[in-house]
Formats: structure tokens, C-alpha cells, sequence
């Protein structure tokens, strides 16, 4: 999580804290070779959501966003970011956005093989998506994971 919004690494070798600005989010990633997308961008009920101006100011360097998310509870929002990545000419991925088990693999991205980073880059643009919405009842599961992890501290 940075200061505007969520951005996911692949192939980071360090971990990066949280809340730092986008840009020094990215740089760090970038020092490391990561591969660098953006979650959720335009999902306007939860954190991590993007606007759109302070999107505009990092797509040059990131490596794609996220054009499918399963938590997504209005479809709208992947919708609005789908768009966004074909006017910008950006890459997309899909993700589950899973926090149960039985979530996992409803949003799926099936690539061709890759090791590394950069040959992610390369097969990322040939990518296809499975993709499946998750109903507004699975979020209950995190709100109880919330719950039990307060009563434990």
C-alpha cells in the first residue's frame, strides 16, 4: 500500500514499507528487477483505490494494472479499469484477490513460460484471462478474519 494506492510486485527480493509515496514505491521495486501492476485501480469502495490523476502520474512505469478483479463488487469498476488500460495501451492481469481457500483461481491469467521478471514483460501482452466475480457474501470472510485477528492481539 503506498500513499495513493496499491501496486503488486512480483519477483521482489526485498520488502518494501508500506506507505511509502508511489514513486518511491516503484523505484524501490525497480531497484530490485520487479515486475510492477497496479491492483484494483478504480475500485472506489475499499483502500488501495486509485484516482485517476495520481494513476496518470506512475503508468509510465509500471508494467501493467489489474483489468479483473474478483472482489471487485461493482462490476463498473473493472470495467472503467479495462478501458483505462486499452486507451493508455497497458498491459493487463486478473486476480482472485483471494482470503479464503475456496476463492482461490476464480480469476485466473494463463501466460506462456517465463523465468524472471523481464521475460514476464515479454509474454505478459499475449496473456489470457479466466475470469469469475465473486459474490458480495465472500467478503464476510475477511471482515471475520478481521475480527478473530483483533480478539487475538
Amino acid at each position: 500500500m503506498t500513499t495513493k494506492g496499491e501496486i503488486l510486485a512480483a519477483f521482489v527480493l526485498e520488502e518494501i514499507p508500506p506507505f511509502l509515496t508511489p514513486q518511491e514505491t516503484i523505484k524501490r521495486l525497480k531497484d530490485q528487477g520487479a515486475f510492477i501492476s497496479v491492483s484494483h485501480p478504480f475500485d472506489e469502495l475499499r483502500a488501495g483505490g486509485w484516482q485517476e490523476n495520481d494513476l496518470l502520474e506512475i503508468i509510465p512505469f509500471v508494467d501493467a494494472i489489474e483489468v479483473y478483479n474478483s472482489r471487485c463488487m461493482l462490476p463498473r469498476f473493472n470495467r472503467r479499469a479495462q478501458e483505462f488500460a486499452e486507451k493508455h495501451h497497458l498491459a493487463g492481469t486478473v486476480g482472485s484477490d483471494a482470503h479464503a481457500a475456496f476463492e482461490v483461481g476464480r480469476s485466473v491469467i494463463l501466460l506462456d513460460p517465463f523465468t524472471g521478471p523481464n521475460e514476464m514483460r515479454n509474454v505478459i501482452r499475449g496473456a489470457k484471462f479466466q475470469v469469475k466475480w465473486s459474490p458480495w457474501w465472500f467478503h464476510l470472510t475477511s471482515r471475520v478474519a478481521s475480527i478473530r485477528k483483533k480478539f487475538k492481539s
